[in-house]
């Protein structure tokens, strides 16, 4: 497939590596916490992302006609990717809300979405449970119509700590697997809802557990129609894996980077690095799997922006992808030695961030399964060429 990058597009791309590169990477050696929770002070946030608006980098995934700059899946995977070259980076770029607002009643829009999109709210996405993350359709929380309000319950897990709202997926109670899938939003404020307790993960963030106890909401806060969140959800879920690759991607290439400058410095025996064949393969294996992994994930995000169906490509991508990234990352970090592993170097932040990616979004043993599932039912997407 021939595939140029349009020129608008580039040009984004290189703005916002150029104020990663500048204005972002210096601050990570004084902004890294002692226990790797990487992040900036509410002031530093506030003056890089004023400069982020001023270059016009804001809003970007935003439809035009909602005040955006109306980007479509690849435009937002060159700009996820540079945005993961480092590690304070990753959630600078905002003036984003949930598409599925976009598409709501005009009360939900002034209530959540314009506001949202002013950075005056933000919102959550609650879906995993602790007995259904991969198989979403196993999910146990549910709602009851009862007049004009709706009745939640159940306990949504790994969802972040911060929002004043949210977008929750629930069944209607009585039906089973897909059927009677819904969407609701909910107030952080609503009787019934609370977050539970707060789980850290081993890479960048704390999540949390959230729980809706006969949780009452308007049935105006529905935002679907009943049972029919089951295909906006899995197409919302196909698109979010490509932006999976584009992370990976950002983290491993600013890691082999890394490496490739060190081993040209860093003499054993006598020799730099760079002249150790063992040293050269890592680099060269790293440099294979960046290239295919990048061509993937382009295809991958033009076949989104033409309406394509994707599951066959993002399972493959997803895994792929997180592989690559784990295995280019641990090379990075092998190559530096011990100061790759110290906390001096961001590489270690990437290794314990980029673990994850082969877990959340499906892991990666149930992509293999969809790809295989595909292969013996013959899925007439194989031929992509």
């Amino acid at each position: 497939m021939d595939f140029t990058i349009p020129d608008e597009l580039r040009m984004v791309k290189n703005l916002v590596r150029q104020f990663v590169q500048e204005e972002v990477i210096p601050l990570e050696t004084e902004y890294r916490e002692a226990d790797g929770d990487e992040d900036l002070p509410g002031e530093v946030r506030d003056r890089l992302q004023t400069k982020l608006r001023d270059l016009g980098l804001w809003a970007l995934a935003v439809p035009k006609e909602y005040g955006g700059a109306g980007l479509g899946c690849l435009g937002m995977c060159l700009v996820t990717e540079e945005t993961h070259r480092s590690i304070l980076s990753r959630t600078l770029i905002g003036g984003g809300a949930d598409p599925r607002l976009f598409a709501a009643s005009d009360y939900l829009k002034e209530k959540y979405l314009y506001p949202t999109l002013r950075g005056e709210i933000s919102g959550r996405g609650a879906f995993s449970e602790p007995g259904a993350g991969s198989d979403l359709a196993g999910i146990q929380t549910t709602a009851e119509r009862d007049g004009d309000e709706y009745i939640i319950n159940g306990t949504k897990i790994w969802q972040s700590q911060k929002g004043n709202y949210t977008v929750v997926l629930a069944r209607m109670k009585g039906t089973q697997r897909r059927d009677g899938m819904t969407r609701f939003i909910v107030d952080d404020e609503t009787p019934g809802f609370q977050i539970s307790r707060t789980v850290p993960l081993m890479g960048h963030k704390t999540t949390a557990e959230l729980v809706f106890d006969n949780c009452r909401v308007p049935a105006t806060h529905r935002l679907t129609q009943e049972g029919e969140a089951w295909a906006s959800a899995q197409l919302s879920l196909n698109k979010t894996r490509v932006y999976v690759a584009a992370r990976c991607l950002g983290m491993a290439s600013r890691c082999i980077e890394m490496a490739v400058d060190y081993a040209k410095v860093r003499h054993t025996f006598g020799e730099p690095l760079s002249n150790r064949q063992g040293v050269q393969f890592m680099l060269a294996d790293a440099a294979i799997g960046l290239h295919a992994t990048r061509m993937m994930m382009y295809h991958t995000a033009c076949k989104v922006d033409n309406g394509e169906d994707i599951r066959h490509e993002a399972s493959m991508l997803k895994v792929f992808s997180t592989e690559m990234g784990f295995n280019a990352v641990d090379s990075a970090m092998q190559i530096h030695g011990a100061a790759g592993y110290s906390k001096e170097m961001p590489i270690e932040s990437f290794f314990r961030t980029i673990r994850a990616a082969r877990i959340y979004e499906g892991p990666n043993e149930v992509h293999r399964y969809v790809v295989a599932r595909n292969l013996f039912r013959g899925y007439a997407g194989l031929d992509t060429t």
